[in-house]
């Protein structure tokens, strides 16, 4: 039996917006352990990512011919959902035969409905690596029925049954790396923003979170968060660095590490292998969970640049986010960076629920009385499966809900925002993302230290990035108080 696992491309026009040039393949690393589980049980199979080939369909088309897949397996996530359809309507059309099974969480979310409407013909309900292998396997058996497998949601007799759930991966050292041999890794590319050295690669340190941020739709994988061990990350980084020559693993993480032992023990893991002397390593974790020493010891294994979600720089909005952490914490967090000659990343999102432009112009003021060496502004997306989501759904205050090339966090005329706060227009939020980044980046100090001193961007990338933001911020239309908002 043969498997075929596509990445979906979406318009990287609906994607980024009036920023879709910073945008770049990121290899895809759910699919890549999704290949390995499925190469450990000596099950043929295939990758094609749509997205290297930029939706093109002839190409889609000779893929699916030459390797008639009896099962096409496809990642299933809102931002990328707008691409689904076509996707679908090809394998229907050139592999008529095959089995489409749907995982992630938009699938899970939306299961009946994909199910009813013959978009997928089974579901993926949670971690997909034993699940996958055994419907798999049922299938080559030809069974009558999947009943007996945990995880799954089909169509039978006309109704959607959900079988039991299945437990979550306890042990996840027990799974292989992905199976990036099976991608083309030299066309990946890790974003500007978190890119300290080439070749990159993204790699994943544990999977759940404790915490319950409204705004996450991290919760396919548990509120119980699992996490490798320190050895068993550092031979997957020594692993990519003979195989591939790979200098930066990217940890995909919410939060990693998850407090101060756990940072420890792994980076007297790397520093006992001399790893520290072959690559360098980002992360995302968060302000109230790091102090200085261990900041130092990170930093002496090799971590260059960590990224924080601020996502706001007014205690309401964190409030209503759920954030937990607060704005002290934040100001500390990046003043002991600074000490341990880490370099920062800030993330900050604008138009979240009962925002104001007052609040709104705390956020963009607090990334510079920071210092961070980048801040990335989002426009606030209520995704699928998130408290907020639910919220604004039942409220009505979602625009064109089922329109998911709307579930953008950089809107644009064209793709406008899904949610606008009360009191804005979509135009509004679009002029105030573009200004908050001219805001940062258009500063002496800013300009130097990319050029020279942090080199992550050249005077070429910089140059093309504010002619981008700045040609939106000065959209017809924008009003004066937004002009007057954001001001300073």
């Amino acid at each position: 039996m043969k498997v075929l696992l596509i990445n979906i491309f979406r318009s990287q026009r609906e994607l980024g917006g009036d920023y879709q040039r910073v945008l770049a393949p990121m290899p895809p690393i759910t699919l890549a352990y999704l290949v390995a589980a499925l190469e450990s049980a000596d099950i043929d199979v295939e990758v094609y990512d749509d997205s290297l080939a930029a939706g093109d369909e002839a190409e889609l088309e000779r893929c699916l011919k030459r390797v008639c897949p009896d099962v096409v397996g496809l990642s299933l996530v809102t931002a990328t959902m707008a691409g689904t359809p076509r996707i679908v309507e090809s394998i229907r059309k050139h592999v008529p035969g095959a089995r489409i099974v749907a995982g992630n969480l938009h699938a899970e979310v939306f299961k009946d409905a994909l199910l009813r409407q013959g978009m997928v013909d089974v579901v993926v309900i949670g971690e997909g690596e034993i699940t996958f292998v055994e419907l798999v396997r049922a299938l080559e058996r030809g069974s009558p029925s999947l009943d007996g497998i945990q995880g799954l949601s089909f169509l039978e007799g006309g109704r959607v049954v959900t079988t039991p759930p299945r437990p979550r991966i306890a042990d996840l050292d027990s799974l292989p790396f992905p199976a990036w041999h099976k991608f083309p890794m030299e066309r990946y590319r890790i974003l500007s923003f978190a890119r300290v050295k080439d070749p990159g690669i993204l790699i994943l340190g544990s999977r759940g979170c404790p915490f319950n941020c409204s705004y996450c739709s991290l919760r396919v994988m548990g509120n119980v968060r699992r996490k490798r061990s320190a050895v068993n990350i550092a031979d997957e980084c020594e692993h990519v660095y003979e195989k591939f020559g790979i200098l930066q693993p990217s940890f995909v993480d919410p939060i990693f590490p998850l407090g101060k032992k756990e940072g420890l023990d792994y980076a007297a893991e790397l520093i006992r292998r001399g790893l520290h002397k072959r690559q360098v390593w980002i992360t995302e974790t968060r302000t109230d969970l790091v102090d200085l020493e261990l900041l130092q010891a990170l930093r002496e294994s090799g971590l260059r640049r960590l990224m924080f979600g601020f996502e706001a720089g007014d205690a309401e909005e964190l409030d209503t986010l759920h954030k937990g952490a607060s704005l002290d914490h934040a100001i500390k967090a990046v003043e002991m960076c600074r000490k341990a000659g880490i370099e920062t990343v800030g993330f900050f999102m604008l138009g979240v629920p009962g925002a104001s432009r007052e609040s709104m112009q705390r956020n963009i003021q607090f990334a510079k009385t920071l210092d961070l060496d980048f801040a990335k502004y989002t426009v606030f997306t209520p995704y699928p499966g998130t408290p907020l989501y639910e919220q604004l759904l039942s409220e009505g205050k979602l625009l064109a809900p089922e329109d998911w090339k709307r579930y953008t966090t950089y809107p644009c005329n064209d793709v406008p925002p899904v949610y606008v706060p009360d009191g804005f227009t979509a135009q509004e939020i679009i002029a105030l993302q573009a200004r908050a980044h001219l805001s940062f980046y258009l500063r002496p100090k800013m300009i130097v230290r990319q050029l020279f001193q942090l080199r992550t961007l050249s005077f070429a990338d910089i140059s093309d990035a504010l002619r981008t933001i700045a040609a939106v911020a000065l959209q017809k239309g924008v009003g004066a108080s937004t002009q007057s908002s954001i001001s300073g």
